[in-house]
C-alpha cells in the first residue's frame, strides 16, 4: 500500500515461501479441522512438514487488530499473530527450529511488523514452553471471552536492539 492511501482495515497477512529450510509449508482452509470459527479473510494457514512426513503443525496468522487480543496489550498496525498447533508429537528442538523460521519469514515478508505475538492459554504449560523455545517472551496474561491467554512476543532485532537509555535519547 502506498503511503497516500487509506486503509480501512487490517492489511492481509504476507505469503510465506513454501519452503522454510527443512519445513515445507502448504495453504490451508482457514476453517480449523475442530471445526472452529474461520479465520478472517485477511489470515492466512499453512500446515507444516518436514520433508515427506505427515504434517506437523497448522500455522495460522493474522493481523492483531482483527483479533480480540487488539484490546489487550499495544499494538501497531503490522503486529501480527501466530498460531501454532501441534498435529502430532515434536521434539522441542523441532518446533523451536520452525518458529525460528516462521518468525524469520514474517519480519523479512513484511519489514513493517514490529512485533509477532501468541496466546496460549495460560493453562498450556507446553504450548507456552514451544512459544518460550521459539524466543517469544512473556510479556502478559489477558482474558478472552471465557479463558485466560499468555500474551508472548518476539521481535526483530531493529527493534530490540534500540536503546532505551535516557543518556541516549535526543535532547
Amino acid at each position: 500500500m502506498s503511503p497516500h492511501t487509506m486503509s480501512h482495515g487490517p492489511e492481509p497477512v504476507p505469503a510465506l515461501p513454501a519452503d522454510l529450510g527443512t519445513w515445507t509449508l502448504r495453504p490451508v482452509p482457514s476453517t480449523p479441522p475442530d471445526g472452529g470459527l474461520p479465520l478472517p479473510v485477511t489470515a492466512r494457514a499453512y500446515s507444516a512438514r518436514r520433508g515427506e512426513s505427515a504434517p506437523a503443525f497448522r500455522v495460522e496468522i493474522q493481523r492483531v487488530l482483527s483479533h480480540p487480543l487488539r484490546g489487550c496489550y499495544p499494538v501497531g498496525a503490522q503486529d501480527l499473530l501466530l498460531v501454532l498447533q501441534p498435529l502430532a508429537p515434536q521434539p522441542e528442538p523441532e518446533t523451536a527450529a520452525l518458529l525460528g523460521a516462521l518468525t524469520r519469514a514474517l519480519f523479512g515478508a513484511d519489514p513493517r511488523c514490529r512485533r509477532i505475538m501468541a496466546a496460549p492459554d495460560a493453562e498450556d504449560v507446553p504450548a507456552r514452553e514451544r512459544y518460550t523455545a521459539g524466543h517469544f517472551r512473556t510479556v502478559a496474561e489477558a482474558d478472552l471471552h471465557e479463558r485466560t491467554v499468555t500474551l508472548m512476543v518476539v521481535e526483530p532485532p531493529q527493534v530490540t536492539e534500540v536503546s532505551t537509555a535516557l543518556d541516549d535519547m535526543p535532547h
